[in-house]
């Protein structure tokens, strides 16, 4: 892989390749640590982005869509990217001079009243899976925001091996049938847990109409099943255009007015939190080249179960009275 990584196996089970957690069967197996054997997700290998070199992993960018789960998954940090958000090049020593031009240039811009700009692939006679991140995002919950969101949960969290794992299984008895939590985060050190209830957009989330019953019953769950100790947030992930998720009279709102209304109008009723696939890809690089004390999943916890807030974008945090302000 590179001079000083430790995962030199041909990309078996790199991290910046695959994301491998533990099953839990049960909430109750996943706070008790009960766990079953382990399972290996990877979105670049679905998107077949990354190509085995000869000295290093190659970035295909006829296929690359800037989606960053290599840059996550990188125990050594040495994924360098271009001011464009795109993945130059991997397993390199990145330089001061390169570090501070991207904090020059790109991450200013981040949480700041304007969306993060995620480049498509190029024109080229290659036909991609996938043509920008937020089509990715937009299907195949289960293996791709899913999948893509738990790296990046991984990657933001301050601890360095927090607990993690994909659909955990929940019994509801007020529903009468069990569910599954899709992403779920222990932070053993600061006693924090985090719950994401993945989407893959905007509009087939209204039109299924679940994810109000969901939220609640998971919010159920999780106060039986937390341990005393341990806080929780419980947000909704959600991917494809992230401007449908704007306060419905936002001039940028690209959504129905009706069901951004009432998606509002259900979020503050219910209290419930929400992401885009987007946030949690530029909180990422706050992290990365800003700070990682600053910038982190445990400083969302206060936020995501504050009365003040209802989502966060990657323009801003979403008030109660539909702002959106800086993060």
């Amino acid at each position: 892989m590179g001079k000083y990584c430790l995962y030199s196996d041909e990309f078996k089970d790199s991290p910046c390749v695959v994301l491998n957690p533990f099953k839990y069967s049960y909430l109750k197996d996943f706070f008790d640590d009960n766990r079953s054997n382990r399972k290996l997700f990877s979105v670049p290998q679905k998107i077949e982005c990354i190509k085995k070199g000869d000295k290093k992993p190659d970035i295909v960018n006829e296929r690359c869509i800037n989606c960053m789960f290599c840059l996550f998954g990188c125990t050594g940090n040495r994924v360098l990217i271009e001011n464009s958000i795109h993945p130059k090049e991997m397993c390199v020593d990145i330089t001061s001079s390169q570090l501070e031009e991207l904090k020059e240039n790109l991450l200013p811009l981040l949480f700041k009243g304007s969306f993060i700009k995620i480049n498509s692939v190029p024109y080229s006679n290659i036909r991609p899976k996938y043509k920008t991140f937020e089509s990715f995002t937009g299907v195949d919950e289960t293996t791709n925001i899913a999948v893509w969101g738990a790296n990046a949960m991984k990657y933001l969290s301050t601890s360095m091996e927090p607990r993690i794992s994909l659909e955990v299984g929940v019994k509801i008895k007020t529903r009468d049938r069990g569910g599954r939590l899709d992403i779920a985060l222990l932070n053993l050190n600061e006693k924090k847990a985090f719950i994401a209830e993945t989407k893959v957009s905007f509009s087939k989330m209204i039109d299924e109409g679940r994810y109000e019953s969901q939220i609640l019953a998971y919010r159920n769950e999780l106060l039986k099943e937390c341990p005393k100790d341990t806080k929780f947030s419980l947000f909704l992930m959600i991917g494809d255009k992230e401007s449908d998720l704007l306060p419905p009279l936002h001039p940028q709102n690209t959504a129905d007015i009706n069901k951004s209304r009432l998606f509002y109008d259900t979020l503050k009723k219910n209290k419930i939190f929400f992401v885009s696939a987007n946030s949690f890809l530029a909180l990422g690089l706050m992290k990365m080249f800003v700070s990682c004390k600053k910038y982190n999943l445990e400083m969302l916890s206060d936020i995501i179960n504050s009365e003040k807030y209802l989502g966060l974008l990657s323009s801003g945090l979403v008030t109660m009275d539909e702002k959106i302000v800086e993060l």
